[in-house]
C-alpha cells in the first residue's frame, strides 16, 4: 500500500516537471578561417537556418527581430572579413610589384583601409553573438510560458496574503 502511493506521489509530483523539461535552444560560436560562424543547437542537432528562421518567426516578433539583426551582423562582418582579406593580399601585391618614379604612392593608403575593414568586420561580428544570445533567451523564455516572478514581485502588492492587525 506504501509502495503505491510513493509511486502515485513521484509521478504526481515528477510529471509537471519532466513536461517542462524541454531542450533549451542553444548557440555555439564557430571561428573559421575568416570570419565566425554561429550555430543554433536544439539538444545535440544543430539546426539548419531555413529551421532556425521558422522557429524564430513562429516565436514573438521582438524574438525574431532580433534573430535577423545578428545575422546580418554575422553577414556585414563575413563581408567585411572577406574584403580585408583582399585589401590586404592587395597591399601585398603592390607593395612586392616594381614601381615607376612617376606613379602615386600607394602604399599607405591601401594599409590604413585593410586595418580599418579588419577593424569593421570585428565591431560587426563582436556585435551578433550578444543578439544571437538574446535572441535564443528570447525564444527559450516563450517556451516556458514566463516565469511567473515578474508579476509575483512588484512593489505595490503585499508580502503576505494574511493582514496582521495591531
Amino acid at each position: 500500500m506504501r509502495l503505491k502511493n510513493l509511486r502515485l506521489f513521484l509521478f504526481l509530483f515528477l510529471l509537471p516537471l519532466l513536461a517542462k523539461a524541454q531542450n533549451p535552444l542553444q548557440i555555439d560560436v564557430r571561428s573559421n578561417f575568416i570570419s565566425q560562424k554561429i550555430d543554433f543547437i536544439d539538444g545535440t542537432r544543430v539546426l539548419t537556418k531555413a529551421e532556425v528562421n521558422r522557429l524564430m518567426s513562429e516565436s514573438d516578433p521582438e524574438t525574431y527581430e532580433l534573430y535577423q539583426k545578428a545575422m546580418s551582423n554575422q553577414q556585414l562582418g563575413s563581408i567585411f572579413s572577406i574584403a580585408a582579406l583582399g585589401a590586404g593580399l592587395g597591399t601585398v601585391i603592390y607593395g612586392l610589384s616594381p614601381q615607376s618614379p612617376n606613379s602615386p604612392n600607394l602604399f599607405l593608403p591601401l594599409v590604413i583601409g585593410s586595418i580599418g575593414l579588419e577593424i569593421a568586420s570585428g565591431i560587426f561580428r563582436r556585435k551578433s553573438i550578444p543578439l544571437a544570445k538574446e535572441a535564443v533567451e528570447s525564444y527559450n523564455f516563450a517556451l516556458d510560458q514566463g516565469p511567473t516572478y515578474f508579476e509575483e514581485r512588484r512593489i505595490d502588492s503585499p508580502l503576505f496574503s494574511y493582514v496582521i492587525r495591531f
